[in-house]
């Protein structure tokens, strides 16, 4: 998403640009998990075998919703997990 803003603001009539750019929340999380010292990555977009599943959800807790969006995945090194998978509930 691009946003140019013109400003008036400046003397010399220069145009002002703003460039906002959309970070998908799964990327937003990995860059907050590196701050956190964990190695990982976001994987691009709906590439993983893992995304494609259509049971995102427990059966074992009476609160999971019954249809999530997939929202990204996050893959780590160094730990005992290896994905974190974004979901959204509907």
């Amino acid at each position: 998403m691009e946003n140019t803003n013109h400003s008036s603001h400046s003397r010399h009539g220069d145009a002002e640009s703003n460039i906002i750019k959309r970070v998908p929340m799964y990327e937003k999380l990995a860059g907050e998990m590196k701050e956190g010292e964990i190695d990982c990555e976001a994987l691009p977009y709906g590439l993983h075998q893992l995304e494609n599943e259509n049971s995102f959800y427990s059966h074992s807790f009476a609160m999971s919703p019954r249809l999530v969006t997939n929202k990204g995945l996050i893959k780590v090194s160094g730990k005992n997990i290896d994905f974190v998978q974004v979901l959204q509930r509907n």
